[in-house]
């Protein structure tokens, strides 16, 4: 019933919004100073005397909602501004605005929205920009969602800092995490590769849900999480980021460019941080942060020719940490210690042939190597493991139908409506691919060795044939040496009700191959003895979305509406049991149901330019069969209220940003079975936390201060049997809040153009 009602207020505020109002369209470019035109992406459009209005897409394309014959104003930094009047019979208008001239040199900054969703988008994705991961520290990838309510990030652990990711209310290990589209931080960096990331090298982060492309794999379950790296011919000649808090974490970060040739850029990007002070706010003896050193670099290469373009990354981190209790951190062998130090170097290259005059059609090729090295110790516990990972692929894109969209008619094209009239309308990509996986693990001086070879092929047709209607439908086949043939079929629908309101819906299903030490390695940081009942298979699921966006121009104010549903199946899962015997944590395939329900509506809502408020709320029935017994998965919240303000004084000046999510509660494993003293409740409760940050913005300089978890909340008693190591119930991996208190940090970013 209450689904029903909250479709027909969408259906009446749809209506509203329309009932009164006409459209017009058009493309927004700039002169250049050899007089050629550009499209201005995200070129601002406001209807004069009131504070409606709307951004152009990426292309200079707009659409926007007038109430009878308006004057409209359109500006874009570095630009000067212009006004048109609107008429009633003017649909359609080619807008052109001349630079502005600044010491005799055209100035042009592309400025990004915090965040936005592409109406345009197969697959809905929600973008981060480099603008949005600075509303935040964001000093690594782990630290970049908290300004996003569809993402969740916790603790594995109260003792080694490592942090996952959750998504549609669960872990990590069923999201795909990629770099610039190729899948990355896989195996061995399941535990800590989040920390391999650092915010200030980020230019984007994208993220999907439910049933990915299945050009990238058959590992996405729940969704994507895509991270781009700054470009060379969009990264400023020089960005410095260093950063500091209060327990006297250190870092910074550099960045800069060089232009080799015409066509081929570098940049070169290098990090390091620090953190040396042991901290115990809970007084329980072990530090709540765990001393760290890391140090990464990175250089990439961007080709650009004619018919061939190329993208390359070579890059390489060191991290070095200690945790556990406060004396063996001073130097004493005698007490209760983890080590864990991680060598990782990685090249991922890209290849793009293109050919000219016929823009559906492509071949791409993807190479990625990685080696990644871990020495590591937990108490009286080793864990050594080396992973060398090969992932190749050879793509093909084209089209059935003819002629195609050629370059000089895209350009022709004054609307979409002339192009999808122009365009194909099915077509395709295919291609094949290869993974190799070798892992040396060695637990507990016990060896557990073994090699992954996955070679695969993939099919994906799109029909667009239906203007507004866009259908795609994947098969792959990847044939694994330990888990034989893996079929991947996956489907999407994307529906343009109009240019405001779009719905999609995906079902796929998805595999992961489970790597139980390393994915698990919270469990490390306990007393538990780790035992096997059976050979794990394979993780098989089917996962079922549907989602909505709509642009609402409401009571004169700009919204984003997005609601979404979706629903994940487990056919079989690795079921961490930790609840089966005091002491012990069992790993079994599935025995059972398993499932998860995620539903989530947010509304982001621009008041005036430079004003923007974002409230969301999230669902979550996520089941599991442990034992013979279906229950709630434990340590997972079961709803969230999500709340974000921001004001930004002009584009260079003043941004205040403060952030608020209220986290419910969850059930807790059952310690019924325990010492009394050792006895948690049935379940966790609900919480709240506060974070913010304010920027003063200078022409070549950016100042910041912020604080994270404001209203100093944190999880009492984190570590069971904290006081004795040694007994069967000592364990750090129950973790549902925050371990750390209120943390204040400040920061500058030098930035020369």
């Amino acid at each position: 019933m209450k689904i029903k009602i909250i479709f027909l207020i969408f259906i009446i505020i749809i209506s509203l919004n329309h009932a009164f109002s006409k459209e017009i369209k058009g493309l927004v470019s700039g002169k250049t100073g050899d007089n050629k035109l550009v499209p201005l992406p995200n070129a601002n459009l406001q209807i004069l005397g009131t504070n409606k209005g709307t951004l152009a897409n990426k292309d200079g394309e707009f659409t926007l909602d007038m109430q009878g014959n308006d004057k409209v104003i359109i500006s874009y930094v570095g630009y000067k501004k212009d006004t048109i009047e609107v008429e009633n019979n003017n649909k359609f208008f080619n807008i052109v605005l001349l630079p502005e001239l600044v010491f005799d040199e055209v100035l042009v900054e592309d400025f990004k929205p915090e965040s936005s969703i592409d109406h345009s988008e197969m697959v809905k994705s929600e973008v981060i920009t480099s603008r949005g991961l600075q509303k935040a520290a964001c000093c690594n990838l782990s630290e970049s969602f908290q300004t996003n309510p569809s993402v969740d990030v916790t603790f594995t652990d109260a003792i080694t800092g490592a942090k996952q990711i959750q998504l549609l209310g669960l872990n990590q290990t069923y999201t795909q995490l990629l770099t610039e589209k190729v899948p990355n931080l896989q195996g061995l960096a399941s535990g800590f590769g989040l920390g391999y990331v650092p915010g200030p090298w980020m230019n984007s982060i994208y993220i999907s849900k439910g049933a990915a492309s299945v050009s990238t794999g058959y590992e996405s379950i729940t969704g994507q999480i895509n991270v781009d790296y700054k470009y060379p011919e969009q990264t400023d000649k020089l960005y410095v980021n260093l950063y500091s808090n209060d327990v006297q974490r250190i870092e910074s970060s550099l960045i800069t460019k060089y232009n080799l040739s015409d066509k081929l850029q570098s940049a070169v990007f290098l990090h390091a941080n620090t953190m040396r002070k042991l901290v115990d706010e809970n007084s329980d003896g072990f530090a709540d942060i765990p001393k760290n050193d890391q140090i990464a670099g990175l250089v990439r290469l961007n080709y650009d020719g004619d018919i061939y373009e190329s993208k390359t990354i070579f890059q390489t981190t060191y991290d070095s940490k200690q945790a556990g209790q406060i004396d063996y951190l001073k130097g004493s062998d005698d007490f209760w210690g983890a080590d864990i130090d991680v060598l990782r170097n990685q090249i991922i290259t890209k290849n793009g042939f293109i050919f000219p005059g016929e823009r559906f059609k492509s071949f791409g090729t993807i190479f990625a190597f990685t080696n990644h090295q871990q020495k590591s110790m937990f108490g009286a516990r080793n864990y050594d493991a080396e992973q060398n990972a090969l992932n190749i692929n050879f793509i093909w894109q084209s089209t059935f139908d003819k002629p195609d969209l050629t370059e000089e008619e895209h350009n022709e094209a004054h609307s979409e409506d002339e192009e999808w009239e122009k365009s194909a309308k099915h077509s395709y990509n295919t291609g094949i691919s290869f993974n190799n996986n070798n892992y040396l693990q060695n637990f507990d001086n016990t060896l557990y060795n073994f090699h992954e070879t996955v070679p695969g092929l993939f099919f994906e047709y799109t029909y667009s044939g239906i203007k507004d209607l866009v259908l795609t439908a994947g098969v792959r086949s990847d044939w694994h040496n330990l888990y034989g043939t893996l079929i991947t079929p996956r489907f999407h629908l994307k529906y343009k009700l109009d240019e405001f309101n779009t719905v999609r819906a995906s079902m796929g299903k998805g595999y992961h191959n489970p790597l139980p030490f390393a994915e698990n390695m919270n469990v490390l940081s306990s007393s538990r003895n780790i035992i096997f009942d059976e050979k794990l298979k394979s993780e098989e699921a089917w996962n079922y979305g549907i989602n909505t966006t709509h642009d609402l121009n409401l009571l004169g104010f700009y919204v984003v509406l997005n609601t979404e549903y979706y629903r994940t199946n487990f056919v079989n899962q690795t079921i961490v049991d930790l609840e089966k015997t005091p002491g012990e944590v069992h790993f079994y395939n599935l025995k059972g149901n398993s499932y998860s329900n995620s539903f989530q509506i947010d509304a982001n809502i621009e008041f005036f330019p430079g004003l923007n408020f974002m409230a969301a709320y999230r669902l979550n029935d996520v089941k599991i069969t442990i034992n013979d017994e279906l229950l709630q998965k434990p340590l997972i919240s079961k709803d969230k209220f999500f709340l974000n303000l921001s004001y930004a004084l002009g584009r260079n000046n003043w941004n205040f940003d403060f952030t608020t999510e209220y986290n419910g509660g969850g059930r807790l494993p059952n310690t019924s079975n325990y010492p009394a003293e050792y006895q948690l409740g049935e379940s966790f409760p609900s919480f709240v936390l506060f974070h913010g940050q304010i920027t003063k913005r200078f022409k070549w300089i950016e100042l910041y201060v912020g604080g994270e978890n404001l209203g100093n909340f944190t999880q009492k008693f984190p570590i069971l049997a904290a006081n004795d190591v040694a007994s069967p119930y000592f364990d750090s991996s129950l973790i549902w809040g925050p371990i750390h208190g209120r943390k204040i940090y400040f920061g500058t970013r030098l930035i020369i153009n």
